[in-house]
């Protein structure tokens, strides 16, 4: 019977990995896979016109050939390799735009150019981080792996008793940073625009044990309830500012923090540390586009009040 039921996981399982794979991961039936496609969703990527999207993605790429790059669209970072930069895709293609024809003559040269200004030195927008964060032969801070140190660090940036709402975040225990959003309120009509996506699910059946589960998870996805909610997160991020720690130097504040606290847990010293950053403008975070005063006060606030 036991194994029965494993085998009727493993079906199910891949099932909907076969159904991700055509009908989610790649809508485009292979062209999504690609790290530089133009889609003109996001807003960093409507600074742009189709055609300078096109011009800057095959900038991109060739950059990518040469040292590497990814683009976290969601997030409007581009992760650089070489040198290890994390750049605000809304600086860059602002950047791009003002460049004029010339820029889309020569996609390659106008990033190049673009790169060797981030690379010249930190300027808001940019960010340097180091894959080596933890130290030199270092396995542990304060206790805590590399793991365990970022889930404090996750954790410093989850308000507790701060009316906001949720705007997504990403660490990178490898590469060494946090990617934070942040966002007062959802706009009415994007509130509106997750409902409609929601409602096209159908009402959600019981589920009554673990089998209800995976066959929930599992089963295939309507196509045009994902582009829904597709378009309500597009929309969505035209209202969000991400900012971006270092983990770096997070670490060496951290150190220095340390001695006044000795008895917190390490992600209250953490997110301690993170709000003195911000609120003192110092080395080590920075936003992906300049924030308003409401966004800065609301950023302090959730680093300031950890749950």
């Amino acid at each position: 019977m036991i194994v029965l039921i494993v085998l009727g996981v493993i079906v199910l399982g891949l099932g909907g990995f076969v159904v991700w794979f055509l009908k989610i991961r790649d809508p485009l039936k292979g062209e999504d896979f690609y790290k530089f496609h133009a889609e003109q969703k996001w807003a960093w990527e409507l600074t742009l016109s189709p055609e300078q999207e096109q011009a800057f993605m095959a900038g991109l790429e060739a950059y990518d050939d040469d040292r590497g790059c990814y683009p976290m669209r969601e997030q409007g970072i581009l992760r650089v390799h070489r040198p290890m930069m994390l750049i605000s895709l809304f600086w860059m293609t602002e950047q791009f735009a003002a460049m004029g024809p010339g820029a889309v003559q020569d996609p390659a040269g106008a990033v190049q150019h673009l790169m060797d200004r981030a690379a010249d030195g930190e300027i808001p927008g940019v960010l340097y981080y180091d894959d080596e964060w933890m130290g030199e032969d270092v396995e542990q801070i304060d206790g805590l792996d590399k793991y365990a140190f970022t889930d404090a660090m996750m954790s410093a940036t989850h308000a507790q008793s701060v009316d906001h709402a949720f705007a997504g975040g990403y660490a990178d225990e490898d590469s060494g940073f946090v990617a934070m959003g942040v966002l007062a309120k959802d706009p009415a009509h994007v509130s509106r625009m997750y409902d409609e996506a929601s409602a096209m699910g159908g009402p959600q059946k019981p589920l009554d044990n673990r089998l209800d589960v995976i066959r929930e998870v599992m089963k295939p996805v309507d196509p045009t309830l994902m582009d829904a909610y597709g378009r309500a997160e597009a929309e969505k991020s035209k209202y969000i500012n991400t900012l971006v720690f270092c983990f770096e130097r997070v670490v060496k504040r951290y150190h220095e923090a340390r001695p006044e606290m000795q008895y917190a847990e390490p992600r209250d010293v953490l997110s301690v540390v993170m709000a003195r950053m911000l609120e003192e403008g110092r080395s080590g975070c920075t936003w992906t586009r300049p924030p308003s005063r409401e966004q800065h006060d609301l950023a302090l606030a959730i680093l300031s009040n950890r749950g």
